[in-house]
């Protein structure tokens, strides 16, 4: 029977993989509405969808580098 401790660390892991899928998916289409009508925006509001797809990005690898800490501290839980 696992603990609480083991069930909150796999809900995390959980949570933390559904916030990769929804900045990855957010990113994708940000960057989708930067090649589709280039033309037609001005250059502030690209670097602004640029730079809004980098902080995406960036918080989607600390989520994935999280999941990464989370499953090696649930493996030494089992194995202890």
């Amino acid at each position: 029977m696992k603990n609480t401790l083991t069930k909150k660390i796999e809900a995390k892991i959980e949570d933390y993989r559904r916030f990769i899928y929804v900045l990855l998916s957010i990113s994708t289409f940000l960057y989708i509405g930067i090649l589709i009508g280039n033309g037609e925006k001005a250059e502030l509001q690209l670097n602004l969808m640029m730079g809004v797809i980098v902080l995406l990005l960036g918080a989607a690898f600390f989520f994935a580098f999280k999941v990464k800490q989370l499953k090696n501290e649930l493996l030494e839980k089992e194995e202890s």
